[in-house]
């Protein structure tokens, strides 16, 4: 195994290390909109690799996308731990996705660009961050309905429930 493939195989498996100290309420609880957000995040990959937005060179299983290993570990496991601490407080919510998103753009690509891994081609920096933060934006809000459906209850004040 290549040294691209075993730095793909740690970047997806590390964040499950992490699983256990989630909670099992907040995986119940988050995981519906996790796997909802990943499903989302593979159709546009599937969109941006014909459109050649971006690319990625090192493929941890044949015949699979190579964005599927980072969905299903950072993607994925980052999402419960971003609503589990930040849901129901939108303000907090947009700012640490907006940190996240950033790092992930601005730090995270360019390493994986120097490692020969991946690469943004056709997509500025600014428009991959604007498709990031859309996404998170989607993912609050089929998360909001979920829990509208689950736990019906009124807000005293819809800008208490925002900006708390």
């Amino acid at each position: 195994m290549s040294n691209k493939r075993k730095y793909v195989l740690v970047i997806m498996l590390l964040p499950w290390l992490t699983v256990p100290f989630i909670g099992k309420k907040a995986i119940k609880r988050f995981s519906l909109t996790s796997i909802f957000i990943g499903l989302l995040f593979g159709l546009q990959a599937v969109y941006a690799n014909k459109r050649g937005w971006w690319r990625v060179y090192t493929q941890l299983f044949p015949n699979v996308m190579g964005e599927v290993p980072f969905i299903i570990g950072p993607f994925f496991v980052g999402a419960i731990w971003i609503l589990k601490f930040t849901f129901g407080k939108f303000l907090r919510y947009t700012l640490i996705n907006l940190g996240v998103d950033t790092f992930h753009i601005y730090v995270f690509v360019k390493w994986l660009q120097r490692m020969g891994i991946a690469s943004l081609i056709r997509l500025k920096d600014y428009q991959a961050l604007a498709l990031f933060s859309l996404n998170s934006a989607i993912m609050y809000g089929f998360q909001w309905l979920i829990d509208q459906k689950v736990n019906p209850k009124k807000p005293s004040s819809l800008i208490k429930r925002v900006f708390s």
